[in-house]
């Protein structure tokens, strides 16, 4: 239909008007380029010429700023890294190199000038090469320590007699070294400097400087982690020193010496223990964070480990057949610390590690001192020590670990030691008693299912009837094993706990079976009927026990009915 004549006609975009909307339109296309990353490319408007389409800009090789790729960052920076590392190692070795015809004291002071060099250099860099900077400026630091250690060291003829003197030097120059790491405050340059220290400790060839060095540099993290939050230098202390005492007992094979062990200890337990209880007071702080909740499990385990396996070494290599002190000096100390994380910041981590840690080291202590099976007694009221343990630190982890334990020793003694009466009879009352401890603590433990103390009812009941067959006469089984089915029921009337029906019902059915298949066969007739008649009195009387229960039920059911049928509102329920 042709436009009516009255209708405006339409606008005609002037020249100015075509610019506004290629404007509009470069515009928007600007923000789709960088929405998909690619570089924009400027338009001229004001002389007409087009926006290059998206296309065009993807296609062109000039669109996308070509970045550091691989190659890049291989010839800028590791590159560098190798070189240095290869420069550091070229030097090294000269300063080692026996200079003949010169005097001694030449190779330290080739090092001295490299190292002035060597910082010069990372001082040069500082800004236009910074990453080599800082290899060069921590490469000076080990080859200074180095020059210092070849005063003496490394030389049959050594520039400087007095090897004590030279150590002091070394420690003169790793306390500046850690005090240009903290104040720089470099956390990779401490742990060299830590590293440097340790290291120095094994080249004096001597056991009580190795140890010291070893407590200085606990002391060390302790004061860095404190201060600074240095985790890493943390983890890395606490490996080297535990690591470092190890091959020290093994003879310093670190220093050049063959693995042989010392013949003295050296007094190596005095210096664990120092070293010990600083790096466990690392983790008495309140949890940064950003720290995780492992870093704080690894660092007690391994803390526990180490302290446990060198002091059981210890007692290996030093004081094999004498009274366990240090297997329960450790218990005490492990138990110590517990009670200290427990006390300060309620660590439920660092609570349960140290503590399991410390009854560790007490059943090691009692597998030394007490013989089989005896032993194995001990173990088990232990047991029932650690479960108060647990209550006391509120800790759910100690509970389920003294389970496992506590299975595992039984079964140890069940398999490698002969039966014993008084044995079995400590185990089935330590499961017993568990077994009340978590049914009274069990709001306090937060246990909310039965699995554990019914595991512990459980045990004790297959425990006791096979005590019993170990330790009465073979006549009197059957019937002791009743007196123990009697003893479950009346324990469950003064405790109002149906389990231990149930376990005196197990008992029960253990003695029918052991009357039917054993007394029948192996006693004499005088026995076998008192073992029968015995039974049948029993089994009469627990059934007019339960027929008199099922009618008080009964009786208490009846009222509760009447009432419903009298009032129907009653029985119905509430909304």
């Amino acid at each position: 239909m042709p436009p009516s004549s009255d209708s405006p006609p339409s606008p005609v975009p002037s020249e100015h008007g075509w610019q506004e909307k290629f404007r509009q339109l470069d515009e928007r296309l600007a923000r789709l380029e960088r929405h998909i990353g690619v570089a924009a490319t400027a338009t001229n408007v004001s002389d007409g010429t087009a926006p290059q389409t998206i296309a065009e800009e993807i296609e062109s090789p000039e669109a996308v700023p070509a970045g550091p790729g691989l190659e890049s960052e291989i010839g800028e920076f590791w590159l560098s890294r190798v070189g240095v590392v290869a420069l550091i190692v070229g030097l090294a070795f000269l300063v080692t190199y026996p200079f003949a015809g010169f005097p001694a004291f030449m190779p330290s002071v080739i090092g001295y000038v490299a190292v002035a060099a060597l910082f010069g250099l990372a001082r040069w860099w500082k800004n236009s090469h910074a990453e080599t900077a800082r290899i060069l400026f921590s490469g000076a630091l080990f080859l200074l320590f180095f020059a210092t250690l070849r005063l003496h060291f490394f030389s049959a003829s050594p520039a400087v007699e007095s090897r004590a003197f030279v150590l002091v030097l070394v420690g003169a120059v790793l306390v500046v070294q850690m005090f240009v790491a903290v104040r720089r405050d470099s956390e990779l340059t401490a742990m060299l400097v830590t590293i440097l220290g340790i290291a120095a400790g094994m080249v004096s060839q001597l056991p009580v400087v190795g140890f010291a060095t070893l407590v200085v540099a606990a002391a060390v993290s302790v004061w860095l982690y404190r201060s600074r939050h240095w985790w890493q230098l943390g983890l890395l202390t606490l490996v080297l020193v535990y690591a470092s005492h190890l091959q020290w007992l093994l003879g310093n094979p670190a220093g050049g010496n063959p693995v042989r062990g010392l013949i003295e200890p050296h007094g190596n337990l005095a210096f664990l223990a120092v070293a010990g209880a600083l790096l466990v007071a690392t983790g008495l702080t309140r949890p940064q964070e950003d720290e995780p909740a492992f870093l704080r499990i690894v660092r007690s385990f391994g803390n526990g480990a180490g302290l446990l396996v060198l002091g059981l070494l210890n007692v290996r290599m030093f004081y094999l057949g004498q009274p366990p002190w240090v297997q329960l000096g450790l218990a005490a100390g492990f138990l110590a610390a517990a009670t200290a994380y427990w006390w300060h910041h309620r660590g439920r981590y660092g609570t349960a590690v140290y503590a399991c840690f410390g009854y560790l080291a007490l059943s090691a202590g009692i597998m030394a001192w007490f013989p089989a099976p005896q032993v194995y007694s001990w173990l088990a009221w232990q047991s029932l020590l650690v479960a108060a343990t647990a209550v006391l630190f509120c800790s759910k982890i100690i509970i389920v670990t003294n389970l496992f334990i506590f299975g595992g020793i039984y079964v140890a003694y069940f398999v490698m030691a002969p039966a014993s009466g008084g044995v079995n009879l400590s185990f089935a009352l330590v499961a017993l008693l568990i077994a009340r401890i978590l049914n009274w603590q069990k709001e306090r433990l937060a246990i909310h299912t039965e699995l554990m103390r019914n595991t512990y009812l459980a045990a004790a009941t297959v425990i006791i009837p096979y005590g019993l067959y170990h330790t009465v006469p073979k006549s009197l089984v059957s019937t002791s094993w009743l007196l123990a089915a009697v003893g479950y029921f009346a324990a469950s009337i003064f405790l109002e706990s149906k389990k231990y029906r149930w376990m005196g019902i197990t008992t029960i059915f253990a003695t029918i079976a052991y009357v039917f298949i054993i007394d029948l066969s192996q006693l004499q007739p005088a026995y076998r009927i008192v073992s029968f008649l015995i039974l049948g009195v029993v089994l009469i009387v627990f059934s007019m026990f339960y027929a008199r229960q099922r009618k008080r039920e009964e009786l208490n059911e009846q009222p509760s009915a009447s009432n419903a049928a009298g009032n129907p509102d009653d029985a119905k329920p509430s909304a």
